[in-house]
């Protein structure tokens, strides 16, 4: 019954896809909507949301992405039944995620990280339409979560809240996810505000930090743009 709710929700033109290869999976995707409560919240109405949660995958199933204002990675193990003709299953599997307030989003945050949290089982159900355009739902027993493989949210009026920084603990490098290529800086600083790793030119979206002794660092990234500002642990 649930999944027939899901259905009604999508638009009539895209169609179920019943035999898609994995690659399908591995993808850039973009929260669009899931079941909050009672409903199905879309992320493009909710007032003052400037970060819409995403899930890069990778083709190793390690997974890293943001929900609606902390950073996550882990990985997914994924469970092919394509013989039994049943969907697909996901279960999350070591996930770390950050711990600041979501604010007015906090109830939101916490029920998004649920699968998370619980590794809960999900049934992958995919989508397509004409074009370049994806879908994918991930139904879980309590609910579900839509996502599509192109913002939801207006990201050109955001573009830094966009950016992810990963692994998160990490301990020989860093890495910076985002759409964004111009990057023109980046620097590192300790928790007292002493520079660690000086301002210098992005060659590279991986940093490497094995010099620095274990604790907690931020990042300033600088675009043209603006810079943006994040935590990371390094082990």
């Amino acid at each position: 019954m649930k999944k027939l709710l899901l259905l009604s929700t999508l638009a009539f033109s895209i169609q179920v896809v019943s035999a898609q290869p994995v690659e399908y999976l591995f993808d850039n995707w973009y929260l669009q909507s899931f079941s909050f409560g009672n409903q199905e919240v879309f992320i493009d109405t909710l007032e003052d949301l400037q970060q819409g949660p995403t899930m890069f995958l990778q083709s190793d199933f390690t997974v890293h992405g943001n929900s609606f204002c902390n950073d996550y990675t882990g990985d997914y193990e994924f469970i092919d039944n394509a013989p039994l003709a049943i969907d697909n299953n996901f279960i999350p599997r070591n996930i770390d995620r950050g711990t600041e307030d979501c604010g007015a989003f906090e109830a939101m945050e916490a029920h998004f990280f649920i699968p998370f949290v619980e590794e809960r089982t999900a049934d992958i159900i995919v989508y397509t339409q004409n074009g370049d355009e994806k879908f994918m739902v991930l139904q879980y027993s309590h609910g579900y979560q839509v996502y599509v493989n192109f913002p939801v949210l207006k990201v050109i009026d955001y573009p830094l809240e966009n950016i992810i920084v990963f692994p998160n603990p990490a301990q020989n490098e860093l890495i910076i996810q985002s759409s964004l290529t111009n990057f023109e800086s980046v620097c590192i600083t300790d928790v007292n505000g002493r520079i660690v790793i000086p301002i210098k030119p992005l060659a590279s979206k991986k940093i490497d930090i094995s010099s620095l002794n274990s604790g907690m660092y931020f990042i300033t990234i600088t675009s043209t743009e603006g810079n943006i500002t994040k935590k990371f642990i390094k082990n």
